[in-house]
């Protein structure tokens, strides 16, 4: 006589593979995430590495976060163009895949205007991103000059947005920046495109940081602050309120468009605790929380607004600058 399984003998074999299936598999997506946490580090650091060798050409002065060439002080009937960061360290970098993270569900963002008639070089773009050159006020046949995919962007308080001589943030040195191997230099871009797109322009050429005028949440500090204005370090509250963006997927309220909406509240973690990996001022990367980098004792997104004109970061509730 044959032996053979019994149908209730194949149920309990199904149902214990299915109870070890469901235990392993979150391990194993886990594992997966941990791997692209290692691998974007890893790049992040080529990038800071990059970033190095441009500071050493460059008089250890930091790279603008944008400026406009070929431009007049308004704009206006000007053949310019957006030249992007990326551009300017990509002679020590070679390589623009670096720029876009193996954890980023988009495979990075396209430039805010790019060449449609090459499909942006060949890289496309991610859903729900459209080239729009004439929301960026370019004439035709101008694109924006950057790598075709990004998935970084820049602290404004350290890379300005310097557009044009008429924008009085200016350009930083290494040397005046205190706690160089705790400050930001790049953060990763938020995932949501809501939270990228701004009047129906993607603008993955915008800076962020976690820092607020005392007189205009509002500020886009293309210009140094007034003197009748404070530096104030963003609260908790802040933060999640511009980063519900992130939740809605949808363009935020004028009272809320705030910077940090560019920026990725966590690419990585659990339980509240999510965070990025960074790269900092001295060029190296390492991963932290994101709560972490707004805590006013050890505040890591500048403590001085060294881009708009030095005024130190205050912390509210003591009245004194972050440490």
């Amino acid at each position: 006589m044959k032996k053979a399984f019994t149908l209730i003998e194949l149920l309990v074999v199904i149902a214990i593979i299915a109870i070890l299936a469901a235990i392993l598999f979150p391990v194993f997506a886990q594992a997966k995430l941990a791997a692209k946490k290692t691998a974007e580090l890893s790049q992040a650091k080529q990038i800071g590495t990059a970033a190095q060798i441009y500071l050493n050409d460059f008089d250890d002065t930091y790279m603008p976060t944008n400026y406009r060439n070929n431009t007049t002080a308004t704009f206006t009937g000007s053949n310019f163009g957006e030249v992007h960061w990326s551009i300017m360290v990509m002679p020590y970098l070679k390589n623009a895949d670096l720029f876009v993270s193996p954890a980023d569900p988009n495979g990075g963002w396209a430039p805010t205007c790019f060449d449609t008639t090459t499909n942006n070089s060949g890289k496309g773009a991610p859903a729900g991103q459209t080239s729009r050159c004439d929301l960026a006020g370019y004439n035709p046949g101008i694109y924006t000059t950057q790598v075709p995919r990004i998935s970084w962007t820049s602290n404004q308080m350290i890379m300005p947005r310097k557009r044009t001589p008429a924008d009085t943030s200016n350009v930083v040195s290494s040397t005046v920046v205190d706690g160089i191997s705790q400050t930001i230099l790049l953060t990763p871009f938020t995932d949501k495109v809501g939270c990228m797109t701004k009047s129906g322009e993607n603008r993955s050429y915008r800076a962020t940081f976690a820092v607020r005028d005392s007189a205009s949440f509002t500020n886009s500090f293309s210009n140094a602050l007034p003197a009748t204005s404070q530096l104030w370090a963003m609260t908790k509250a802040e933060t999640v309120t511009v980063f519900n963006c992130n939740i809605t997927n949808a363009d935020l309220p004028s009272a809320n468009d705030h910077v940090l909406r560019y920026a990725n509240p966590g690419r990585f973690g659990s339980n509240g605790q999510t965070g990025n990996n960074y790269v900092m001022t001295d060029t190296s990367a390492k991963y932290s929380a994101f709560d972490k980098t707004i805590d006013v004792n050890r505040f890591m997104w500048g403590k001085a607004g060294y881009s708009l004109g030095g005024a130190n970061v205050i912390d509210r509730v003591s009245g004194q600058p972050v440490n």
